[in-house]
């Protein structure tokens, strides 16, 4: 049988492009789906960044590679585990528990990726001859670049288009700081009023005024908990899995924690501590104003409706805190999202 030899041309591009796209899809579009999808900013960076751990252990994993089966081998089979793990995160989305679900498919997508990145290195050096491998080093970076540069760029440009060209119109409302010394702003829900017609995102006021004099920490601190307690009741979030873990502890305090530790330690930092100076000031800090979002009337066939709030322009110095994600149903549809 004759042995053929194809161009590195037909296969080095499309190789190295498409070692890049798993990488940047696990690294960073994970993050920013996870974040649209309302999961806090705690779990996101504790459960993403063991998706790196793959390539951290690339070292002691492609020993075994080598010595198992045949480079084209891994090179085709991680490439259709990576396809598997791309149409397991598409299809697990929709589902309650999709965080649990998508982070095991991006597992699966970071490992298998890895090992494709270690056979395809090795199938480089096997496949080239000295010359060839120098010659293509330039070019196998470039299309690797290209496919971050499309992962980072190109998806999030569509999915951002495919995202605010369905589903409800688009809504907009103001924000705007004004120079007065207190802004009165009633906390109180707004009486919901179903409207005919189409279904339509709703806000108020339509023009949110924040005034530019400062406020106590303590009184932002309570706005925040206040807005979170009202979310959280009518479905709007969900406690973080490290909030309820510390909740969990708080619950379970042991006698011996209870009345020894605290008792030790109240001691020690009044008898031996280092004497703290107490300002007689409370510490300020910026403005706060709430906007109520909800929906024109209830949704039909049972549907939810994800509506996602994020600023689009004006001074960097007003910030959206909180409530970038809800989701309305047919039980929180006539209730307020703050």
């Amino acid at each position: 049988m004759s042995k053929t030899n194809r161009n590195p041309w037909s296969w080095i591009p499309s190789l190295y492009f498409a070692e890049g796209i798993p990488y940047v899809i696990v690294m960073t579009v994970s993050v920013i789906m996870y974040k649209r999808m309302g999961i806090s900013n705690t779990d996101i960076a504790l459960y993403t960044s063991w998706l790196y751990l793959p390539w951290v252990i690339k070292p002691l994993w492609s020993p075994v590679v080598d010595i198992l089966r045949t480079k084209r081998f891994w090179i085709i089979t991680m490439q259709l585990f990576i396809g598997a793990g791309l149409a397991g995160v598409a299809f697990t989305i929709p589902v309650s528990n999709f965080f649990q679900y998508t982070l095991a498919f991006f597992w699966l997508l970071a490992f298998s990726s890895a090992t494709h990145d270690i056979a395809a290195d090795g199938f480089y050096m096997l496949g080239l001859s000295e010359h060839q491998q120098a010659f293509f080093v330039g070019i196998r970076s470039t299309f690797y670049r290209v496919a971050m540069i499309t992962g980072q760029g190109l998806l999030i440009i569509v999915a951002g288009y495919l995202e605010s060209s369905t589903g409800l119109g688009q809504v907009e409302f103001d924000v705007k700081s004004v120079n007065t010394k207190v802004i009165q702003q009633s906390l109180k829900a707004q009486q919901i009023q179903v409207l005919e017609g189409e279904l339509k995102l709703l806000t108020f006021p339509k023009e949110l005024k924040i005034s530019t004099n400062k406020i106590s920490k303590t009184s932002l601190d309570s706005i925040q908990q206040y807005v979170d307690s009202e979310n959280i009741k009518n479905g709007y979030e969900q406690k973080t899995s490290t909030t309820l873990q510390s909740e969990k502890e708080e619950s379970e305090t042991s006698w011996w924690d209870e009345v020894i530790v605290k008792n030790l330690e109240t001691f020690i930092v009044d008898n031996f501590g280092e004497e703290k100076i107490v300002k007689s000031a409370e510490i300020q800090t910026g403005n706060v104003g709430i906007v109520q979002v909800y929906l024109s009337k209830q949704p039909e066939n049972n549907e939810e409706i994800v509506v996602n709030i994020s600023q689009t322009s004006g001074d960097n110095s007003i910030n959206l805190i909180k409530g970038s994600r809800f989701v309305f149903n047919k039980s929180n549809w006539n209730k307020p999202a703050l």
